[in-house]
Order: structure tokens, then sequence, then C-alpha cells
């Protein structure tokens, strides 16, 4: 039976191929570091799955592109293919950041039973995996006394140190009231990982997170080119929460100009010059007051706070401020409680939109860089062992 030889490293150790292998065809496998031991090819199989301990979760090909863009070492070929046990549906990716060794799911959906799906056989499969980041894009709630977070722009990232879900609850005339049960709220982070984000939190870290994000999205920018620019704060633009994305008066729109406030489906797929939105009902920022449209890049700042977790797409600047003010949160995303029932988690997204009428996808690339950037950083300052 074929003989694995496992080998101190620095990092970690290698698995290699068996003395007889050619040269050419000698694979080598990233360990956490272990004393010199053999394996046949069974238990080295089920060392390897058992070596895994973060798992990352994306929704989009591009937040996964960003992801996978800053491994240090990368796994993808014959030697990791066995890994996932039978009937696991998933499609991963696998590889070392740091110290780290991590899966990537990718989701062929957005969503929390996606989410949930794919996080329970990532769980079966490998049951090492002590920690989940939710990395990719959300909405962000911008000016929210109620959280402490002021002025967050796009391109900022998000953190969370707890979910709330959101639309789990009842429909009343005015509102859903979600459910307060102790089996109706997700958890707390567990101590290790709310350990951490007290860490964080502190100025001095705090400040070295940022730092870190800076650096490592550099390294995506070098990598990407002008996929991953920042789009400039003159499309950085914060409508008044009751200002609505609709066709104007002028237009004769009969279901727009209805003073029922139903929206016509082809204003919610046009872009807010084609429907003449008022630049006077633009809400003033702080942070993009100085900045021209031809300036160097914004520097992206982390926010910790709670993140609000469902299964639709929050489009309404009233209902956004709505459920913020009732729940504390300071963003919006749709896979983070379907995950959370399997693992612990942690929400690492960035801000592409404000969860309002007029949204666009012209932030996603770059809000899933400065994602993925800060995801690296964080891992950097995780630190703990099973």
């Amino acid at each position: 039976m074929s003989i694995y030889m496992a080998n101190n490293a620095e990092d970690g150790a290698t698995i290699s191929q068996p003395h007889n292998a050619h040269e050419g065809d000698s694979r080598r496998m990233l360990l956490p570091s272990l004393h010199m031991a053999t394996f046949d090819i069974d238990s080295s199989q089920e060392y390897r799955r058992y070596s895994i301990s973060v798992a990352i979760i994306c929704a989009l090909p591009l937040e996964t592109d960003a992801c996978k863009a800053l491994f240090d070492e990368h796994w993808d070929d014959l030697s990791t293919f066995d890994l996932p046990r039978k009937g696991d549906t998933n499609a991963y990716s696998f590889g070392r950041i740091g110290r780290h060794n991590v899966i990537l799911i990718h989701m062929a959906n957005m969503g929390t039973t996606t989410a949930a799906a794919a996080a329970a056989h990532c769980k079966a499969s490998f049951p090492s995996v002590v920690l989940a980041l939710l990395v990719g894009v959300c909405g962000g709630v911008p000016l929210n006394k109620e959280t402490g977070v002021q002025d967050m722009v796009l391109g900022d990232v998000i953190i969370s140190d707890g979910v709330v879900p959101y639309d789990f609850g009842r429909q009343y005339p005015d509102m859903v009231l979600r459910k307060s049960g102790v089996l109706e709220v997700m958890g707390r982070p567990p101590p290790a990982v709310g350990n951490l984000l007290a860490k964080l939190k502190s100025r001095s870290d705090r400040k070295s997170l940022n730092e870190r994000v800076s650096h490592h999205l550099q390294h995506l920018r070098n990598d990407f080119g002008d996929a991953i620019v920042y789009p400039g704060a003159d499309n950085d633009r914060l409508f008044e929460s009751t200002y609505k994305h609709k066709h104007r008066i002028s237009s004769n729109c009969p279901i727009c100009n209805n003073s029922d406030g139903f929206i016509c489906d082809t204003a919610r797929t046009s872009s807010c010059e084609e429907l003449g939105c008022d630049q006077n009902r633009l809400v003033p920022r702080r942070r993009l007051s100085g900045l021209s449209t031809d300036s160097a890049c914004l520097q992206p700042i982390v926010h910790f706070g709670l993140v609000a977790s469902g299964n639709s797409v929050m489009k309404s600047g009233e209902h956004r401020d709505r459920i913020a003010a009732r729940e504390k949160v300071i963003a919006f995303e749709m896979e983070a409680t379907g995950a959370w029932e399997n693992f612990p988690c942690v929400v690492i997204k960035g801000v592409c939109d404000y969860a309002d009428s007029h949204k666009h996808k012209t932030w996603q690339l770059y809000a899933a860089a400065t994602a993925a950037a800060c995801m690296k950083a964080f891992l950097e300052k995780w630190t703990y062992r099973t």
C-alpha cells in the first residue's frame, strides 16, 4: 500500500508522494505542523480533511474571485478532489491563507436556504472547521445614530458581532414583527470570536486592521488591474430615505405618478440618470465632501456591528431605516442566518449600495475586493487552535 511521509515545515507540514514516484509527478499538500509520521493513502486523506479549520462562504463569482486571489497557496488539483465526503454537492476551492488551511465554498445562488445547505455539507465533510467567514457584498445603513456608526460610505467593510434574522416573524399591516424568543434569535459569537472582535475594536488594533486591509487591497489592484478600481466619490450617492426611485411627473407614467405609491417595472430597472432623480435630494457626506471626481481612492474603513440577514434583497430606504432603528443593525445581507445553524460565523462584507431603491451594481467589484482584503487581514489576527 502506498505510504505518505509528513515532514515538518516552518508554517506546517507537507505530504509528499512515495519516494519511487517520478519527480515531475510529486505533489505537496501544506498541513498544520506535526512530527514525523507515516500514513497510508486513506488515513492521509482523512488527516487532510481534519486539517482544514476555516470555511469561506461566497454567494457570487466576483466574491470568490477576490478571495481566491488572496490565497497564499492553492490546492485545486487532483490531491484534493476526493476530500469531500460522498453525497457532498458543494463545489470547493482549497488553499492556505497565512497559518490557516481554508476551504472556499462556491454557491450557485444567494439566500439563507442555499447557505444553510452548503454549510451543512461542509460541516459533514470537514468537521474540524471552527469558523466560517461569509465574505462578499452587502447593503449598508448610513448615518445610523442608533449604533454609533457615522458616515459609512460605499467600499467600507462590515464585520458582524451578531446576526439578526430580520424577516423571520409575523407580517402586520405596517411591518414584519420579528420573533424575539430564544430559538428565533441568532446568538452572539463564541468566546474565541467575540474576544478577537473586542480586541480589533480597540484603537490601535482597529488602526492596524485598516492598514492591513489597504495593503491587501493594493495587492488585488495589482493583480486585477482596471477590473478593480475605486468608482469615485461622484458615484457614491445617498438619497434621502423617503425619496423614491421612480418616474417623475414630467414622464406622465400612469403607475409611478399614481397616488397609491406604486412604481412601474421600467423604473425599477432604470438608472437615476434615466429617471432624472433630483440631485438636490442627496444627503451631504462628510468623508466625501473634500474629494474631487479625479481624486485618489478613498481608503475603506472597517465598521463593527449587528448585521440583518434575510432571504429578500433590501431596496427601500424607509424600510432600511425602520429596521435599523428597531434592530440596531448596520448592514443587510442574505446568507448569514443559514450558515449560522452549522458554524460559528463572522460576516465580512463590503458595502456596495445603501439598501435603497436607487441601488446599482457599479460598486460590486470594488466592494467585493475590500471585503476579501478585510477577510485576509482578519485571518492574520485569528490564532484560535482546537
